[in-house]
C-alpha cells in the first residue's frame, strides 16, 4: 500500500487527536519522569515499491509441483505459503496464483477437483490427502 503525504499528514493527525485526550495525574512529585517520544513508522512509498517487487521477483522463481514420488508435497505447500505471506498475497489470491505452479499430476488432479476446492485453506487440506504418502509407502522407500 502506497501512502501519500496528504495521507501521511492525515493519519499523523489523527494520531496526535487521539493522543491529545490522554490526561495524566501526577501523584508522585518526587519521581524523576523519563519521556518517551512515540512516533509511528511508516514506510516510505520507495521502501514499499521496492518490497513488492522483491516478492514478486521471488514468486517467479518458485518451484512447481507435479505430485512426482519424491516431491514433499507439505514442504513445498509450506514453501509457498512463506512465499506468498512475503508477498502479503491474500488467501483467494493464493489459491488463484497457486494453479500455475502445479505441473503434470497435479495439474491434472486440480483440474479433476476444482468444483470442490472453493478456498485456499481446503487446497492445501486436500493437495496434502492427495500427495502425502502413507506410512506404508514411505517405510517402503526406506527400505529401498
Amino acid at each position: 500500500m502506497v501512502i501519500t503525504r496528504s495521507q501521511h499528514q492525515h493519519l499523523f493527525e489523527e494520531e496526535a487527536q487521539r493522543l491529545s485526550c490522554i490526561e495524566f495525574q501526577f501523584t508522585n512529585p518526587e519521581f524523576s519522569y523519563c519521556h518517551t517520544i512515540h512516533r509511528p513508522t511508516f514506510v516510505t512509498a520507495m521502501e514499499e515499491q521496492f518490497m513488492h517487487t522483491l516478492a514478486k521477483e521471488q514468486i517467479k522463481t518458485l518451484e512447481k509441483f507435479g505430485g512426482g514420488v519424491h516431491e514433499d508435497v507439505v514442504k513445498w505447500l509450506q514453501h509457498m505459503e512463506e512465499a506468498f505471506d512475503r508477498a502479503q498475497v491474500q488467501s483467494s489470491n493464493k489459491y488463484l496464483a497457486i494453479q500455475w505452479y502445479l505441473t503434470d499430476a497435479a495439474a491434472k488432479w486440480f483440474r479433476h477437483n476444482k468444483p470442490n476446492i472453493l478456498d485456499w485453506s481446503t487446497f492445501k487440506t486436500e493437495l496434502t490427502k492427495a500427495y502425502q504418502p502413507s506410512l506404508h509407502q514411505i517405510l517402503l522407500r526406506m527400505e529401498q
